[in-house]
């Protein structure tokens, strides 16, 4: 894998919003609802945005991919705008900063150097 795939990345806090509409709001849909936006986003920019929050380089370590890898992933987001209109996704810098923050508060560990 080069680092080109991408994937469709959701806030944590976005998704707990949508379940507790559905829930409150007593929204159903016969179908799966994709709880994404549409908005792809590769490896390498999630590793690029990471080493900017953790003010450190990351190493990478480039596999071939495994057998069923899907390499692009976009969600149609149409049934979760249709049945979510006020739900916006969150931004995916500030998503991952608070999800950094999240680890690094909340885990018994300490960041290494290389």
């Amino acid at each position: 894998c080069d680092g080109t795939q991408c994937r469709d990345f959701t806030y944590v806090d976005t998704v707990v919003a949508v379940i507790r509409k559905a829930i409150l709001n007593r929204i159903a849909n016969p179908e799966p609802v994709n709880l994404a936006f549409g908005h792809k986003i590769s490896l390498l920019e999630v590793i690029s945005e990471l080493s900017l929050l953790l003010d450190r380089e990351l190493a990478i370590d480039y596999q071939p991919p495994r057998s069923g890898d899907v390499p692009f992933s976009q969600a149609d987001s149409s049934t979760l705008q249709r049945l979510f209109p006020a739900i916006t996704p969150s931004d995916f810098s500030e998503g991952l900063r608070a999800t950094t923050e999240w680890f690094e508060s909340s885990l018994p560990w300490e960041r290494q150097a290389d």
